[in-house]
Parts: C-alpha cells; structure tokens; sequence
C-alpha cells in the first residue's frame, strides 16, 4: 500500500489517471491517502484513528480496454 500526504487542500475525482471517484472528496493538507485494491477504495487518514472510504465509479473499467 503505497501512502500519499497531501501538501495542501486537494479535491480529488481520478487517483493515477484510472481511478475514478464516484463523487469528488476533499483531502486536506497533511492527510494521507491509498487506493485498498482489496476494495476498489479510495481510503483517507483523516487523523484521530479516523479513516473515510471513497468508492470506485464503475465507468472506469473502460481504461482497462
């Protein structure tokens, strides 16, 4: 799993160019976030043992072709 820190307020709809976001998330400066491949999820350390999770759209398949 490979762990990324936000330098600054971010609003995020595509994680390396085939990623897709159903709905844009806000990560805020210091925040880490990862893509679980388990669960197709865009997982963000919100601090304070506190984790949210981002799903998938199911469109982006296509990049697959």
């Amino acid at each position: 799993m490979n762990r990324v820190t936000a330098d600054r307020l971010m609003l995020v709809n595509v994680v390396d160019h085939w990623f897709y976001l159903q709905e844009p998330t806000f990560i805020d400066a210091g925040q880490t976030y990862w893509i679980d491949h388990e669960t197709n999820e865009l997982c963000v350390d919100r601090g304070g043992d506190r984790v949210t999770r981002h799903g998938r759209a199911r469109y982006a398949a296509w990049m697959c072709r």
